[in-house]
């Protein structure tokens, strides 16, 4: 039998800056923006924006969810609600895999590199190695403290965060003077047209994809679940978007909107940015963006322990012995295995590619599994909808309309990664993607023709649920 996580011991605040942990807005511009700008060039603030209102898009399903439903499988037990244990099952092993690589590939790898910026032989000496094998160590330790440890730093972190961001963009933005422009909103200007700027798409919509897991998967150790884990998403997803559109705008047009190619070949763009305004304000940078990768590593971390505790419960993917829960709280030996997991990943893509390079190969990879969970879960929101039978106009757009926008729009944007082909090494990250995913839907068939009775188990586990819901209320 599964062990219970604790219950009711996280309020709104720590929910709100659990998301903030999970999106890392400092690091993103330290690590993703580099890369959005090397196809978006001048368009870098368009692609943010465009990326953030198709996430929002994308969190309404998570949003009407998570008023129904309490449960640290997230999406997994969203789409057993839905649409049945197996595709919960095939939800589950998208989450596993986009998850693990999202960990390894920004929050390690991601800041090993982030390093190297101060000394070229952190990457050539291979000594990012023991930054790697130091900080997933750490994270390891911060975890198994429990969650109410890992959400006051957190909290008090992402405040100061979000005041050293807010403050450099509004001096960025005044340095710029007369290269304040409209035209950094003109999708044209991307390499390759309109085409490029749709590529680009991929790692905005990463930027902020990964904040609803953050909150729903620590719903059943929420106070009042149903009321603070949606209005937190909302909260959560204005300050963070808000932040991070800005912050684009200021550094574009700060650096200069016609010479964003070096903007995105510079690892420390940001600083050397920061460090125009104030040696201050490029020492407080430097710390908060170390900060927020940890920060991502924290909140990434908390998910996937209570996510595989999740499919442990259930009896599917993982042993029951991964929904053992310590004294802290923890499902402790989710925690080892992430830990393992996460090494190897981090040491076969960052010796083979190079821990910048294997960071963003498999943050791009991540896409493909992250856009197919999406799609899945909304997809289970319309169906879960319809087999209710209780549709009207006034949840005809929460419950129906957006969804399909949201599914639309990540299969667009995930078509367009593979037709045709992106240049290597995305093209190795893009046949991994597909690779793993052909194979998760198999193994997934073959267990589910094997033992359908554990299959159909999957995603069933939710706490206090509200059985016969109404979508129009």
């Amino acid at each position: 039998m599964a062990d219970d996580l604790k219950r009711n011991i996280i309020g709104r605040g720590r929910l709100i800056w659990q998301g903030w942990g999970m999106t890392a807005p400092a690091a993103d511009i330290a690590f993703l923006l580099g890369a959005i700008a090397l196809v978006a060039l001048g368009a870098t603030p368009l692609s943010i924006l465009i990326g953030f209102i198709i996430y929002l898009a994308i969190l309404n399903t998570s949003y009407r969810f998570s008023q129904k439903y309490i449960s640290a499988g997230s999406d997994f037990t969203y789409v057993g609600k839905g649409l049945g244990g197996f595709m919960a099952t095939f939800e589950g092993w998208n989450l596993f895999f986009g998850t693990m690589f999202a960990y390894a590939g920004f929050g390690m790898l991601g800041l090993a590199a982030f390093f190297d910026i101060f000394d070229s032989q952190i990457v050539t000496d291979y000594l990012w190695i023991p930054i790697v094998l130091l900080l997933n160590v750490i994270t390891f330790f911060i975890l198994y403290r429990g969650i109410r440890f890992s959400t006051s730093y957190q909290a008090i972190t992402g405040v100061a965060e979000l005041l050293i961001l807010i403050v450099g963009g509004i001096g960025l933005v005044i340095l710029a003077g007369k290269g304040n422009t409209l035209e950094v909103f003109n999708p044209v200007i991307a390499k390759g047209g309109i085409y490029g700027f749709i590529h680009s798409l991929t790692l905005s919509v990463v930027t902020f994809i990964g904040l609803s897991i953050a909150l729903t998967s620590i719903s059943e150790e929420t106070k009042i679940p149903r009321e603070n884990v949606p209005r937190s998403l909302l909260i959560s997803s204005l300050i963070i978007g808000g932040t991070i559109i800005f912050l684009t705008y200021a550094m574009t047009v700060s650096w200069g909107y016609t010479h964003m190619i070096s903007f995105g070949n510079s690892l420390d763009n940001g600083l050397i940015l920061f460090n125009k305004l104030s040696p201050v304000m490029f020492i407080l940078l430097f710390i908060f963006t170390v900060n927020s990768f940890m920060g991502n590593n924290i909140s990434m971390g908390t998910s996937m322990t209570r996510i595989f505790y999740a499919f442990s419960r259930d009896g599917v993917i993982f042993p029951q012995s991964f929904s053992k829960v310590d004294g802290n709280g923890t499902p402790v030996n989710t925690l080892f295995f992430i830990l393992a997991i996460s090494i190897f990943l981090c040491l076969s893509f960052g010796l083979y590619f190079g821990p910048v390079t294997g960071g963003y190969v498999l943050l791009f990879a991540d896409a493909f599994f992250s856009f197919l969970i999406r799609s899945i879960s909304s997809a289970s929101l319309i169906v879960g909808t319809f087999r209710k039978g209780k549709i009207n106009l006034k949840s005809l757009a929460g419950y129906i309309i957006i969804p399909l926008i949201s599914i639309a729009a990540l299969l667009y944007v995930l078509i367009s990664d593979i037709i045709p082909l992106p240049s290597y090494p995305y093209n190795f990250a893009a046949i991994i993607g597909i690779i793993i995913i052909s194979a998760a839907f198999i193994v997934t068939f073959y267990t589910w023709i094997r033992d359908p009775e554990r299959i159909g188990n999957a995603g069933s586990t939710s706490i206090e649920e509200i059985l016969d819901y109404d979508v129009s209320s």
